[in-house]
């Protein structure tokens, strides 16, 4: 009997063991798939964060070329202005130098008309 009870409990010890064994492997295997899912949640947190950027990027990259076309848009018609502020200017320009000849025709006219009047004056008094 007592050989029994001494192999039942070698026995005992030898399954205590072996469940032992098989925890360590599931624990192992456990641990293994928590780490695999670590890394793949890290790698699609970077990916996430990479394809953010690259939006921002393109959405500043946008505005950007926004506020370049406004400022050309602003810079032409500023032209434009100017360009038709000239036109006037040049126009006004034109008619005061064809007011000031018609002036000066008109005062040689005058002059003429002057010297006429002391050639008549002159000779009707001598």
């Amino acid at each position: 009997m007592q050989k029994l009870v001494i192999a039942g409990f070698a026995a005992l010890c030898l399954v205590g063991t072996a469940s032992l064994t098989l925890a360590d492997d599931a624990m192992k295997s456990e641990m293994g798939q928590m780490k695999e899912q670590m890394k793949a949640d890290k790698e699609s947190m970077k990916a996430d964060m990479k394809a953010k950027k690259e939006e921002m990027k393109a959405k500043m990259k946008a505005r950007k070329e926004e506020m370049k076309a406004k400022k050309q848009e602003m810079k032409d018609k500023a032209k434009a202005r100017k360009d038709e502020m000239k036109g006037k200017a040049e126009e006004h320009k034109e008619a005061a130098q064809a007011a000031g000849q018609e002036m000066k025709a008109a005062g040689q006219e005058m002059k003429a008309a002057g010297q006429e009047m002391k050639g008549a004056v002159g000779a009707a008094g001598q």
